[in-house]
């Protein structure tokens, strides 16, 4: 057995992890931080709602930094813990 097929969160199918809140896809892990993706929908309402994408009105609108939004923006995936904290800001200001 490789040490890839010991990682069941890299292999495990999307549904399989269920501690992934709404609008996150897992990515696998890189070192020790846990990545996912950001649902693509959720990254362009967000995108609507932002005046500038300037560092510091990322981080007042979403609390991020503005190289995790474009990270975000770009496709890639980043560190859970910062999704979850933007999935969180986005979800409460529909």
């Amino acid at each position: 057995m490789s040490a890839l097929d010991q990682r069941s969160d890299v292999n495990s199918p999307i549904g399989a992890q269920s501690s992934l809140g709404d609008g996150m896809i897992p990515a696998g892990r890189s070192g020790r931080a846990q990545l996912c993706y950001v649902h693509p929908d959720l990254v362009r309402n967000a995108r609507d709602r932002l005046r500038a994408q300037t560092a510091d009105c990322v981080m007042e609108t979403f609390g991020i930094s503005v190289n995790t939004w474009v990270k975000m923006r770009d496709g890639k995936p980043i560190r859970m813990s910062v999704a979850e904290r933007f999935v969180q800001r986005v979800g409460t200001a529909r």
